[in-house]
């Protein structure tokens, strides 16, 4: 069963929705294969906290059927007090210390969902 989550508007007192985009380096998709299972089980404690409230591999193209997807970096949502504070949760990923995401490349926005 999976754990239940607070509604969003629980999670934001004092917070704010901030959107992020982490490209991966060229031609990562094996390292990003390799680490993807210690990644996804550093997430959950996040994720049931409510920091990262969404979360994906963003393609290259729609997913084809019978084909694999062409996986180009991540896009997360966050809740969190700053700027900072979210940077800080990325880099303690094994995407970010593995260097599957391109640091220079990364984006970190204020967003409001609807």
């Amino acid at each position: 069963m999976a754990p239940q989550r607070r509604p969003l508007y629980e999670l934001m007192a004092g917070k704010q929705e901030w959107m992020v985009i982490l490209p991966d380096k060229k031609d990562a998709l094996a390292d990003r294969m390799k680490v993807r299972p210690d990644h996804l089980a550093a997430l959950k404690p996040s994720v049931e906290s409510g920091f990262w409230v969404m979360g994906g591999a963003s393609l290259d193209e729609p997913v084809k059927e019978g084909e694999g997807p062409k996986i180009n970096g991540s896009v997360m949502m966050a809740v969190a007090e700053s700027k900072d504070e979210v940077l800080e949760k990325i880099k303690a990923d094994v995407y970010y210390t593995s260097g599957v995401w391109d640091v220079e490349k990364i984006q970190i926005f204020p967003f409001k969902s609807s």
